[in-house]
């Protein structure tokens, strides 16, 4: 399998971000902006062997966002935040280990996708989604919890 163009661009700035070589880590961003059509900041978390399909070709993240490791991020994907209305911040979600998120989802808000969870293509999740659960629709609800996941942890 070729290696991931954009994850390893992110890894780049996400190291020199870490170095304190941030206007080195917004030119990456740049060139990831105007070569993939995408924005994956380098201030935000995304674990290891991350992939990201079609050069993540309209895949927006917000900058603060955790992503675990071995998540597979479709196309035009959209993972951000919501403004709370009892209080003025903006709050964002936290995508476990091993998620698949379809093409044209979008995740927002104050949200927790749990590990091996199936995200549909042009789902909109505004709600937790639990481990080893498909989600699809608009608003996305759960439509089968994956049972060969439970059986392999065990």
């Amino acid at each position: 399998m070729a290696k991931d163009r954009v994850y390893s661009c992110y890894r780049a700035a996400h190291k020199l971000y870490k170095w304190h070589l941030t206007p080195l880590s917004f030119l990456i961003r740049a060139f990831m902006r105007f070569v993939f059509a995408c924005d994956v900041p380098y201030k935000a978390t995304i674990g290891k062997g991350a992939l990201f399909p079609h050069d993540a070709l309209g895949v927006v993240i917000h900058p603060d966002v955790v992503i675990g490791e071995n998540c597979h991020i479709n196309q035009n994907v959209t993972i951000g935040g919501r403004q709370r209305q009892d209080v003025d911040i903006e709050v964002l979600p936290k995508i476990g280990n091993n998620v698949t998120i379809g093409v044209s989802a979008v995740v927002l808000g104050d949200i927790t996708v749990g590990d091996n969870a199936v995200i549909g293509a042009g789902s909109v999740v505004l709600h937790d989604v639990p481990a080893n659960a498909i989600v699809a629709g608009v608003p996305a609800k759960v439509i089968r919890i994956r049972e060969d996941k439970i059986n392999t942890e065990e």
